[in-house]
């Protein structure tokens, strides 16, 4: 009797190997995945897919050593880079988590986590906490709080009704780390030393696309945009957020969707805590009616107009 490959037609059997069994996993969604759907994928028999992985949970495993292998930076942390170094593994994490459906969530859930896999993720951040100056406890802790913050908010993304963006999230967990009690000076060192090294600018490709969706025609396409500058805030610098302020504030005055004026005067609020905004940059929200703006935003608008006139 022949065997089928993965195209359903007679020929050769599928060969089977580690690598292509999590490549076939990682093709939908993970959380509802049976070994019956990814012997199908594969193109073999239920019993051939046993010979090479014993339960579903086997499976899993082989997922999470390539996610884990997709996160993890190449470089390894410093006194001078470890802050920067977390952050990248979180946006990686982010990344490559959401674009895999239902893994996020498996990950969130109590289980027993791959040893080899999650073991050296939790190495490599315990090393990057320990070279921003954490004694063993210290970084044995903070990872605690990083890996969980970043995998709850990862698996809770899109469902949780005012989730913050998660750059924002993610800043506020880290500086929540940086300023725990106790002698944190190295920490602060550190963190000083790494924004002082990370050049703050996101290029003019980049602003050039903010400024487009800004002033889209789409109501969404200006949401996201205002998402995308709270999430990149500490990454302008002084003439971007000049920039941004300006079109932002000029945007709020003539926005004729409600949200999108929230979210226009959420952003102006995220700008102006970097201390690059001047008054004549916003001066257009002057001409904004009160009136006009919903009971629950006016708050925002209030804090722009005492913080600056």
């Amino acid at each position: 009797m022949n065997s089928t490959g993965g195209n359903g037609r007679p020929g050769r059997p599928a060969r089977l190997s580690r690598e292509r069994i999590a490549e076939a996993a990682l093709q939908g969604d993970v959380a509802t995945l049976t070994m019956r759907e990814l012997a199908t994928r594969l193109g073999v028999s239920h019993s051939s897919l046993y010979r090479w992985v014993p339960d579903r949970d086997g499976v899993l495993d082989l997922v999470s050593e390539v996610m884990v292998e997709r996160v993890l930076p190449e470089d390894e942390p410093d006194a001078g880079t470890w802050l920067d170094w977390l952050t990248r593994l979180a946006w990686a994490m982010h990344d490559e988590f959401l674009a895999v459906p239902g893994y996020a969530a498996h990950v969130a859930r109590p289980h027993r986590h791959h040893p080899e896999s999650f073991g050296r993720l939790r190495g490599r951040a315990i090393a990057a906490f320990r070279a921003g100056g954490a004694d063993a406890q210290q970084a044995e802790e903070n990872w605690t709080v990083f890996g969980l913050g970043v995998v709850r908010w990862l698996a809770a993304a899109g469902n949780a009704p005012g989730e913050p963006p998660f750059g924002r999230y993610l800043d506020t967990l880290l500086r929540g780390l940086l300023h725990q009690d106790g002698d944190q000076r190295p920490y602060r060192q550190a963190e000083a030393t790494a924004s002082a090294a990370a050049p703050r600018s996101v290029g003019d490709e980049h602003l050039l696309a903010l400024t487009r969706n800004l002033t889209s025609e789409s109501a969404k396409a200006r949401e996201r945009a205002c998402e995308t500058i709270c999430d990149w805030v500490r990454s302008f610098d002084r003439r971007e957020v000049r920039t941004l302020a300006s079109l932002l504030a000029s945007a709020a005055v003539l926005e004729q969707d409600a949200t999108c004026l929230e979210s226009e005067l959420n952003a102006l609020g995220e700008l102006s805590v970097t201390g690059f905004v001047e008054a004549e940059d916003i001066a257009a929200l002057r001409r904004l009616p009160r009136e006009s703006v919903r009971v629950a935003d006016v708050e925002h608008l209030d804090y722009l107009i005492e913080e600056f006139f």
